[in-house]
């Protein structure tokens, strides 16, 4: 039996830099301030990829726009 990475909460505010791999469809590396863990949706994901809802943020901080991104459980492994 396997077992699957649990989705941690997130606090709002929190940044995430993700890697182009940690998030589906984007194909770029993402910096992103957390607003929302949609926990209800990753379980159609088997809770292996959870939709956030945040800022998309430049290299610099500054916000880019909102954007709603299917991150990989795996790369929030020691945020919660």
């Amino acid at each position: 039996m396997t077992t699957l990475p649990t989705v941690p909460d997130l606090a709002t505010g929190t940044v995430l830099q993700l890697d182009k791999e940690d998030w589906r469809y984007g194909g770029r590396p993402l910096r992103l301030r957390v607003d929302r863990v949609l926990h209800d949706i990753s379980h159609y994901y088997q809770d292996e990829w959870v939709w956030i809802v945040g800022e998309q943020l430049d290299h610099e901080g500054a916000a880019q726009g909102r954007i709603e991104a299917l991150v990989r459980v795996t790369a929030l492994r020691g945020r919660d």
